[in-house]
């Protein structure tokens, strides 16, 4: 990737949408089943979830904070909040209550999209992360928690995406531990790629990598 690109998103998903059938994303569970998730299917799905981080206050240049596990929610996620102008704060499974408040606190976050396997432990926290406005539950439903899949398959597709500068910060990444230690990558990067992002992912296998590099 090179400086010219301004919002991965729209300069890359987009482009690489006008293609039908193009795979983008390729995941295979423990199960050994495999999905291929092409990028019109990438592209709808992260349209959706800007609208709904968009419907629930976050606005350009705020902070969202990501917990997730390997799943098409996780990318759905990220791309979203390039749509939307927000930042991606990527936490990391966090080993007691006390790390991962510190790691939302200090992120400045003002949403949460989370797993139902760090549930219990976020479930202990919320009350001292008063800056979160709203909680996002992927896979899972809770009392107190926006329902993530049920709001994303309800939400409409065509959200226009804002404007961003190559300049304008992208992802967060939270490194593990007390306190939170944090790096900022920007929209325009020379370092901030796909395989960058599939390493977060512990091994994610996906094909945007390689074709974010072939027109």
């Amino acid at each position: 990737m090179t400086a010219a690109i301004s919002n991965f998103a729209v300069d890359v998903v987009d482009r690489h949408a006008r293609e039908p059938g193009r795979i983008a994303l390729r995941w295979q569970n423990t199960g050994g089943f495999t999905t291929d998730v092409t990028f019109q299917d990438m592209k709808i799905r992260s349209e959706k979830v800007a609208y709904v981080l968009h419907h629930h206050g976050v606005r350009p240049g705020q902070r969202v904070f990501i917990l997730l596990p390997l799943c098409t929610a996780w990318w759905e996620s990220v791309l979203g909040c390039m749509r939307a102008g927000a930042v991606a704060v990527l936490g990391q499974d966090a080993s007691t209550s006390q790390v991962l408040k510190d790691q939302i606190n200090e992120s400045r976050s003002t949403l949460v999209i989370a797993s139902d396997t760090v549930a219990d432990v976020i479930g202990r926290i919320m009350d001292d992360c008063s800056r979160i406005t709203h909680w996002l539950s992927v896979g899972w439903e809770r009392e107190g928690w926006v329902d993530f899949d049920r709001r994303v398959s309800l939400a409409p597709a065509g959200f226009k995406a804002v404007e961003t500068r190559g300049s304008d910060p992208c992802i967060v990444v939270f490194d593990q531990g007390s306190p939170a230690t944090e790096t900022t990558h920007r929209h325009g990067d020379a370092g901030y790629d796909l395989e960058q992002l599939d390493t977060w992912r512990d091994g994610l296998a996906i094909a945007l990598h390689e074709a974010s590099e072939h027109p």
